[in-house]
Formats: C-alpha cells, structure tokens, sequence
C-alpha cells in the first residue's frame, strides 16, 4: 500500500510542477503566433503607403524587395533560436519535476527504511508463550525478511532467536543467536539463551563450543544458576554424578526463586541416591522450635571450630523445614578446601529473614558441638532452629 501511494504522489507533484510551464508554453506559442502576424500586417501597410507615397515603380520595387529581406530575417534567425531554447527549458523542467520526487522517494527507502513498519510491535515475542504457536510463527517469518535485508540488525536477530527457541526450532535458534552474539558481544543474555538452544539442538549433550560458552559466561557472573544447573545435568548424564551433585548444590546457591530452589534440592537427593559409596560427612536433620517466617533462607554450614572460612555449605528455602541435608566433599566449597581435609569442625544452621550469606539480627541460629569422628563412623546431628 504504501508503494502505490509514494507511486500516485510523485506523479501528483510531477503535474504540479510542470502545469505552470505547460500553460506558459501555450500563452509563449500564442505570443509569438500574434507577433508574426503584426509583422506580416506592418509589411502590408508599408507597402500600400509607399504606392502612395512615391510614383517611381523602380524605387518602389526595390523599398519593397528590403522591407522583405528585413522581415524575412528577422523570422528566420529568431524563430528557431526561441524554439529551441524553450524546448530545452521545457524538457529540463518536466524532467526535474519527475527526478525531485523520485530522489526523495529513494533517499526515504534508503535512511528510513520503510520495511521497518512491518515490524513494529515485535518485542511481544519475549512475552508470547510456546502456546501461541501461530502467532510466533508470524513475527517469525517478518523478523527472517527482515534479517535478510538488514543483517546488522541485532535486535532483529534477537527477537527472531527468541520465537525460534519457543516454536522448538533450536537448531534455528542457535544459529540465530550466534549471530545476535557477534552483533552484541556484551550482551550475557544472550550467550545464555545461546548455550540453551545448543543444548536443546544437540538433545541435551553439550560439544566443546557450548561447553566454552557456558565457561565464558561463568567467569562473568559465576553463580549465574541456569548455565550451572546445565552443566550439572551434562555431567549427570555422562555417569558423573558426584561433579552433577556439586554442581546442583551452586545451583541451589545460585538461584534467586525458592521454587527452584527446592526442586533442585529434590534432585540432589536423587542424584546422591546413585552414588556408592558416598564420601564421609555429616548427616543433617534441621526443623524449627515453632512456626517459621514465610520467607527466607536456612544455611548448614560446616567450619572450622569457632568459625572461619567454612569446609561446606547447603542453602535451602524456608518453607522445606523440617528437612535433611548431608555435609560432605560433593558439597563443599572449592576442590581445594574439602570437607575431607579437616580433622575437626562444627555444624551451625542459621535461619535468615533477608537471605543474606552473612549472619544479622533477628536470624534464628543453631551450634553443634565440635565434630571429629564423622570419617570412622555415621554422625548425624539433629538441628533446632530457635528464634533470637
């Protein structure tokens, strides 16, 4: 529609443009029509006036024969000069009247991309779910046009990235998102959503690159939960469950939803469940002196006597009390500080209303008395949160 209408204006603004001339033309053809016949009649009545004027034929012949050549002249060396001029200015005219408009209609097509319309609205795609199949196919099939004709675009690229992984296209995703990745490298969303549509494309493998992808976005933010949690489940599935469960305990660290929180406790207990033998530690039972806030966090921790940097930490969400939790090497804060190296340690469990790591007024706390010979022998310790 809008080609038609650039089409009817510019041929509006050509008939603007040259009518004046085209009129001007006439009356200018008209003018000269009426000059030629002034000349024409001044000759005639010259030449009735020289028959009475003079009675001499010869004379009168030869008056006659200049006022003719005069007049001869003056048509033949004027008329075709003024033709050819007004015909240059006429063509010239009617030429720029039709190349402003078309220089203008192409400069619009060239800085203000007009294909830009057809895509107005596309970051609903980012709120669309996988049930609004038909609809994101639509915006997908715009956002491909318009990928193909300006490849720079990178939130083109993105949104197209985006429907692609929610219409299970990932092979398509992953390309798309590589791409949006070259145009907007600082971007860590986007190398994200990257490693899950490679993920998901390779049916929940992980191959080097996206092993670099999610090692790359680990030094950015290295609690970043969803690129943990893959790479736990990579590990899971090549047999690997001790390095799935360390893994599924940073997670849990890591993630910020309560909700997820609690499903990958769940899982660590299933992981856990196919290792045997399990390395020694200390088994947990952690529940509350009365009714609990609704919300915040409970931390078992295993330190040095008297505190320190601690050998191991669980995080879970309140609301799973009363829960158990075991303290061991899989669960321990780096490989170079393992919960096997100490000899000696104690257990303390703190409920935290803001969910802060670092210990504040108001938590509910609980201390266990020093632990040495967890190695040799089963411990497990019974932990009873009390308010302050």
């Amino acid at each position: 529609m809008f080609y038609f209408g650039a089409i009817f204006l510019v041929g509006l603004a050509a008939v603007f443009a040259a009518w004046p001339l085209l009129v001007n033309r006439r009356q200018t053809k008209t003018e000269e029509v009426n000059h030629s016949q002034v000349v024409r009649q001044v000759y005639r009545d010259r030449v009735a006036e020289l028959t009475v004027e003079t009675e001499d034929a010869q004379l009168r012949t030869e008056i006659e024969n200049e006022l003719g050549a005069v007049l001869l002249n003056e048509v033949q060396a004027d008329q075709p000069s003024d033709d050819l001029q007004g015909a240059m200015r006429y063509w010239i005219v009617v030429l720029l009247a039709f190349a402003v408009p078309l220089a203008g209609v192409a400069t619009y097509f060239v800085v203000a991309e007009p294909e830009l319309q057809n895509i107005v609205g596309a970051e609903k795609v980012l709120r669309l779910g996988v049930e609004d199949e038909v609809e994101l196919a639509l915006w997908a099939e715009k956002l491909s046009k318009r990928t193909a004709s300006a490849p720079d675009d990178g939130e083109s690229w993105y949104l197209l990235a985006s429907s692609y992984l929610k219409l299970g296209r990932y092979s398509d995703a992953a390309e798309a998102f590589a791409i949006t990745s070259k145009l907007v490298p600082e971007d860590i969303n986007v190398q994200v959503y990257w490693l899950q549509a490679r993920y998901l494309a390779a049916d929940r493998q992980l191959d080097s690159v996206s092993r670099g992808i999610a090692e790359a976005i680990l030094e950015q933010q290295p609690d970043l939960s969803v690129v943990i949690e893959i790479l736990a489940w990579d590990a899971f599935t090549r047999g690997d469950s001790a390095q799935a469960v360390t893994l599924l305990n940073r997670a849990v660290t890591g993630a910020r939803n309560a909700r997820d929180q609690a499903a990958l406790a769940v899982a660590i207990e299933q992981v856990r469940s196919r290792i045997n033998p399990l390395p020694p530690g200390v088994t947990v039972n952690v529940s509350a002196q009365e009714n609990t806030p609704s919300q915040g966090t409970v931390f078992v921790v295993a330190r040095p006597v008297g505190g320190g940097m601690p050998y191991a930490v669980v995080r879970r969400p309140v609301f799973l009390l009363p829960f158990t939790v075991t303290l061991d090497d899989l669960v321990s804060m780096s490989a170079e500080r393992r919960l096997s190296d100490a000899e000696r340690f104690e257990v303390i469990v703190r409920l935290s209303l803001s969910g802060n790591a670092m210990a504040e007024a108001g938590d509910w706390q609980w201390l266990s008395e020093p632990v040495d010979e967890y190695k040799s022998e089963p411990v497990n310790l019974d932990a009873l949160l009390t308010p302050p």
